[in-house]
């Protein structure tokens, strides 16, 4: 991603209240094609009491098939993160006849559970795929970044 601009998720303080939660979302916007912006989002969640990534992975994907009826258009990939262990998962579902699709990173670090998610229309997936992998190999964890 060379010197590219890069978001840090760190420029202000905010206070959490008592016995709320932080739900921070990050979200990039792409080039609107043809009526549909692809877009990149992550969202990051406190997990529960020592739960692994394939219950926080499987938890994501059953919150998302409440909303719409998901389809899987590729296998699970078992990977790397910011050298963290991750999953990729790759599904679809139609909006109004228009095929959508997301690739989703699902990550632990540090006892939260961090979703990198972009969506895009179905037809256009490779070109996404791209765009999605280049992001994934310039993420990092601020804790584990080089001074400088």
């Amino acid at each position: 991603m060379g010197d590219r601009l890069a978001i840090r998720a760190d420029p202000f303080r905010l206070p959490v209240p008592d016995g709320w939660a932080d739900r921070t979302v990050v979200t990039l916007t792409g080039p609107d094609d043809g009526g549909f912006a692809p877009n990149i989002v992550l969202t990051a969640e406190p997990l529960c009491d020592h739960m692994g990534l394939g219950a926080f992975a499987s938890g994501w994907l059953s919150r998302l098939a409440e909303h719409v009826s998901v389809r899987e258009i590729r296998a699970v990939e078992h990977t790397h993160v910011a050298a963290e262990a991750a999953q990729v998962r790759t599904i679809g579902w139609a909006d109004a006849g228009v095929g959508i699709a997301q690739l989703a990173a699902l990550v632990l670090h540090d006892e939260v559970g961090y979703a990198i998610v972009a969506t895009g229309l179905e037809e256009t997936l490779d070109e996404l795929d791209a765009v999605f992998r280049d992001v994934l190999e310039g993420f990092s964890f601020a804790d584990r970044e080089e001074p400088g």
